[in-house]
């Protein structure tokens, strides 16, 4: 396991099962009542239950930790509501998103036969329930680790695991949880594995690729790790980054000036040679290596930069159907290409050239990429969610200031889903994790004060109720905007 879990984790982790089991038993205790308020009444004063009944004892510690302040809703628990704030409130855990799903699709179902787990989101991890008895008597008796919906055949009893029995966890939870959490990391490797695997499939199907999100989703960081890993070699890996000035001379070709000796004048003449761009320059090198090395060349912020004036004549051979020779075109200053040049005949990307962008949507500085540029990339948007494992691989670090990754999670939601309730913005305006892994450095507050504000107010720029906006978005970043 990445990290070793300590005595507080196994508490709030049996607080938060003993929260599951509590709460579903409330649920099917409450079925079909219209006032839960006085059900809860009845159930407190031992209408239902006797005091012996064990059912009794948990529904007593539901009650008396949640009591009539907010109850409960059966659905899905995905986008918050009363289910997670149920979650938060009475167990105060946020290893990580944890919500609970209670369906109940079909009113004459109960809790216990339709499909009601713990989930631990964004994964298939799943904590299920198994039952005993029929009818009114039926009850929770074991909790068993799902996976892809599948049983793992880690399965213990209530009384195994020592819920609510009032006293700390014991060796049997301890593992119950150390299965679960080794599975979670895991997981988040995969989660990465899985987004890298997929870019580099796409990339050399269709040698070129951009990648596209929100500010902070690491696509930069991405599209390096992903070269090196497709180049093998950094020698073989170019890296630009497009700007408004950027243009032909600097990326394919151009004139530039050379100061050559001249014995009559003391300083020398200046005259003008054509020289290859940087990514020129970067296929003669593709060119001259072995077939089977390949090279990857990144161009980062792709369209900050005037894409036809940067590309020029290159929008044809960098196209994946007309890579090698038969991609090749006469340039703008082909006339002066030296003979014995590799391109003399024309310009063309080798077939073992790949071309990584990375770019913002949101970007404000240039207008939209050109429609004939698209369609020689394939694109593939990064989010927010699925760059979340750059939180996990720092969990040491964020670990040592006490930062939950969990509630970095909440809190980015939070964030996002006040975005997303501002008119004109949507998720290409969404926050990525990088921006909180400063966290690391500084306090909640001062990530707000020097790095989100800033961020937030230029995307409200010149909106009539800009104040309001901004005043809504850090209510929800400091978890005020949803409290009832």
């Amino acid at each position: 396991m990445g990290t070793l879990l300590t005595d507080q984790d196994y508490k709030n982790f049996k607080q938060l099962l003993e929260y599951f089991v509590s709460y579903l038993e409330f649920l099917e205790a409450t079925k079909g009542s219209s006032d839960k308020n006085k059900k809860v009444k009845d159930l407190a004063n031992n209408v239902q239950y006797n005091v012996e009944d064990p059912r009794k004892r948990r529904l007593d510690y539901f009650v008396d930790r949640y009591g009539e302040k907010q109850l409960p809703r059966s659905g899905q628990g995905y986008k918050g509501g009363s289910i997670q704030d149920g979650i938060k409130d009475c167990c105060d855990y946020n290893a990580n998103k944890i919500c609970l799903s209670a369906n109940n699709r079909n009113k004459v179902a109960t809790y216990f036969s339709k499909p009601s787990y713990l989930h631990w989101f964004g994964t298939t991890l799943n904590i299920d329930i198994e039952t005993s008895g029929k009818d009114k008597d039926k009850t929770i008796t074991k909790l068993k680790i799902t996976l892809n919906k599948k049983d793992i055949g880690e399965e213990k009893s209530l009384e195994e695991l020592g819920l609510f029995d009032g006293k700390d966890p014991n060796p049997i939870l301890k593992a119950f949880f150390d299965k679960y959490y080794s599975i979670l990391d895991k997981y988040y490797s995969t989660l990465k594995n899985m987004l890298e695997t997929e870019i580099k499939d796409l990339l050399k199907a269709n040698h070129n690729i951009i990648l596209t999100g929100a500010p902070g989703t690491g696509k930069t960081y991405l599209s390096k790790r992903i070269a090196k890993d497709i180049a093998g070699d950094e020698s073989r890996i170019g890296f630009v980054q497009f700007h408004p000035s950027y243009d032909y001379t600097d990326f394919v070709e151009g004139l530039r000036p050379v100061k050559t000796t001249d014995e009559e004048k003391n300083g020398g003449t200046i005259v003008f040679e054509r020289k290859d761009g940087v990514f020129k320059k970067f296929c003669k090198e593709a060119l001259s290596a072995a077939p089977d090395d390949k090279y990857v060349f990144i161009i980062d912020e792709i369209n900050r930069g005037e894409l036809s004036k940067v590309f020029g004549e290159l929008f044809f051979s960098i196209d994946p159907g007309y890579r090698g020779e038969d991609g090749r075109v006469k340039t703008q200053y082909q006339n002066l290409v030296e003979k014995g040049d590799e391109f003399a005949e024309g310009f063309y990307v080798p077939k073992n050239v790949y071309i990584i962008g990375t770019m913002n949507d949101i970007d404000r500085s240039v207008e939209s990429m050109d429609f004939a540029m698209r369609r020689r990339f394939a694109f593939k948007e990064i989010t927010p969610e699925s760059r979340v494992d750059m939180w996990y691989d720092k969990r040491d670090e964020l670990g040592k200031k006490a930062i939950q990754l969990g509630e970095l999670s909440l809190c980015m939601e939070r964030l996002n889903e006040a975005i997303d309730k501002v008119p004109g913005l949507g998720s290409a305006y969404h926050i990525g994790p990088s921006y909180f892994l400063k966290l690391k450095d500084c306090s909640k507050e001062e990530l707000w004060d020097y790095y989100l504000k800033g961020l937030v107010f230029e995307y409200l720029r010149g909106m009539p109720d800009a104040d309001k906006y901004l005043k809504d978005i850090k209510d929800a970043y400091d978890d005020k905007g949803n409290k009832k």
